[in-house]
């Protein structure tokens, strides 16, 4: 972890309660640092719902959790919806790609023939993937895990779409 990040305890955290909020706070700033996304804190129904949730895979899941949500979110502060990932999630990031998808469209409507969904799903995919083993360091079976798929597959795809894997 970072310098400014407060380092994991020695118990789980669903047993320091009291710690959620700061972490889900330091996450919350290292994401706007580094992505830009403008959240500045939680709403107090978000803050509640945080802290009573157990957070079985601890301070790393708290970290995607926020990531996500700041990722996700249409305000500047996190809701709880913007957390509730298990009915939000294909609906945010559907919309999230599809806004982000509305300037190529714009662009290629001049063209009579453009094959989108060729230039469009490779380049998504090889961006999942990256990210995917950036967060897991390289680690392609922890990668594989967390995309879903099989780890053969994940190194077919990264010799097809062309990935660089640092180790």
């Amino acid at each position: 972890m970072t310098d400014h990040i407060k380092e994991p305890g020695p118990l789980p955290l669903r047993e320091r309660k009291e710690d959620i909020l700061l972490l889900a706070g330091q996450y919350i700033k290292l994401a706007s640092d580094q992505i830009g996304t403008g959240i500045k804190g939680l709403s107090t129904d978000a803050e509640e719902y945080l802290t009573t949730y157990d957070w079985p895979g601890d301070e790393k899941e708290l970290e995607t959790a926020v990531k996500k949500a700041c990722i996700l979110s249409e305000g500047p502060v996190l809701e709880v919806a913007d957390f509730d990932l298990k009915h939000r999630q294909a609906r945010s990031i559907g919309k999230f790609v599809e806004s982000k998808l509305t300037g190529y469209m714009r662009n290629i409507k001049r063209f009579e023939s453009f094959n989108l969904y060729d230039m469009v799903i490779p380049e998504v995919e090889k961006s999942l993937i990256m990210m995917v083993l950036n967060e897991t360091r390289g680690n392609q079976i922890r990668a594989a895990s967390l995309l879903g798929i099989n780890r053969n597959t994940l190194r077919s795809k990264i010799k097809k779409l062309g990935i660089k894997v640092k180790g």
